[in-house]
């Protein structure tokens, strides 16, 4: 479930797509600070989110994996969509300011590979804004909820996901306490859900709000290190 774009849609349309889009945009907001000409990709399913980027003097690109499929609401004025092959982005290097990633890595082949691929396209302190389940929680194995089709994740691995991909960790938020329950009662409370759930069951959030940087190492090796100290020894017997 949750693989089509049609069943996104859908969800996104319902009381409890809305609940899960304005909590996690209000949350998206506190650190997503994009600037005039600068340029933002969105990757997996990022409709519901794309109006968190003003389109005046920004070029915003939409990626869709071929599993999901593109739908035909957008203006190709407004953004530009694209359908990409699973670790393969379209697009140079260095050349997004800042990524969005929602309904993706948890559905791909190779976590890896895909961050990898992140990594490259993202330029040189650019932010990448990543939405991932909990493993924990029901909204990864509810057939109600957008996250249940791939598997989900720890704040643990998150760190060392970052950590093995090149990536600067700024912060791991948990966001989303009410259930994956598209129930009337549940949608008028959910600011209530989200206040005593993030005291008394704060490892059960539903998802994680993770933002990085692009993190570039220089390229100083052993073996340069062992010149740079021959070149030392050399001037001080000059």
């Amino acid at each position: 479930m949750y693989q089509d774009y049609s069943e996104f849609e859908k969800f996104y349309r319902s009381d409890l797509g809305k609940s899960l889009k304005y909590l996690v945009s209000s949350k998206l907001k506190k650190y997503i600070n994009v600037y005039e000409k600068e340029i933002v990709g969105f990757v997996g399913y990022g409709n519901p989110y794309l109006d968190l980027i003003p389109k005046k003097n920004n070029r915003i690109f939409n990626f869709s994996s071929q599993k999901i499929g593109i739908g035909k609401n957008l203006t190709k004025e407004d953004y530009v969509n694209i359908l990409f092959d699973e670790e393969k982005l379209p697009i140079e290097d260095n050349f997004f300011d800042h990524i969005l990633v929602i309904h993706y890595l948890e559905n791909v082949n190779n976590l890896k590979k895909n961050l990898r691929e992140l990594w490259r396209v993202l330029s040189p302190e650019g932010t990448i804004y990543i939405i991932l389940p909990n493993k924990k929680s029901s909204w990864n194995h509810s057939l109600n909820s957008p996250f249940s089709s791939g598997f989900g994740f720890s704040k643990n691995k998150i760190h060392h996901m970052f950590e093995d991909n090149f990536f600067e960790k700024l912060f791991i938020e948990r966001l989303i306490y009410f259930p994956p329950w598209n129930l009337s009662l549940i949608q008028k409370n959910k600011f209530l859900f989200e206040k005593v759930g993030s005291y008394f069951w704060k490892f059960f959030n539903g998802v994680y709000i993770c933002v990085a940087k692009k993190r570039l190492y220089a390229t100083t090796t052993q073996q340069h290190v062992h010149l740079v100290n021959k070149i030392k020894i050399v001037n001080k017997t000059k």
